[in-house]
């Protein structure tokens, strides 16, 4: 029975899944920026609204 795939794509599938992983690791357990404990349950499932409600934030604190 033959494989499938060749060394060099196994090796290729295996780095990738490596970084994959460390990269999805990496952005769960690395804390934002300013985030209190709180607020970290909220930054990992509403994180793209509140970084928009802070860009509009740090506008008109710029504007004043």
């Amino acid at each position: 029975m033959a494989l499938p795939f060749t060394g060099f794509e196994l090796t290729f599938i295996i780095v990738a899944f490596i970084i994959f992983s460390l990269f999805s690791l990496a952005s769960v357990c690395i804390q934002p920026e300013g985030a209190q404990l709180g607020e970290i349950h909220s930054f990992l499932f509403f994180g793209a609204k509140r970084r928009k409600q802070r860009k509009t934030e740090k506008l008109r604190c710029g504007s004043s």
